[in-house]
């Protein structure tokens, strides 16, 4: 039984980037100029995990995985795509908000989850 079923979810962001050029010894602007960047964090991602399997989501710096988490845990939505969840959700996004540091990855969940009820 599927538990979680992730199927074609993209995430797009817009980067805003701005540039001033401002008048030496006046204070004030002489021009601004503005640009705006699509960025894909996620293209086209799926996968499903059945009841009782244990999966890891790998990869370097700024690979998304922040990102599919996020979307699986409700926290942001996917630009395309979707995600069926059975049950209920929790995600510890943040190193350090929540953990413990002398506990085993394990231990910590168990807690949390403890917390969460």
């Amino acid at each position: 039984m599927r538990v979680i079923d992730v199927r074609n979810v993209s995430k797009r962001f817009y980067l805003q980037f701005s540039r001033e050029l401002l008048a030496a010894g006046l204070g004030r602007s002489l021009f601004r100029r503005r640009r705006t960047e699509e960025f894909w964090a996620l293209r086209n991602v799926s996968f499903h995990v059945d009841r009782g399997e244990s999966v890891a989501i790998v990869g370097p710096n700024g690979s998304g995985k922040t990102t599919l988490l996020s979307i699986i845990g409700g926290v942001t939505e996917a630009t395309e795509g979707g995600v069926l969840a059975s049950g209920r959700i929790s995600a510890l996004l943040q190193l350090g908000a929540g953990f413990h540091p002398d506990l085993t990855g394990r231990e910590n969940v168990y807690i949390n989850a403890g917390v969460l009820g």
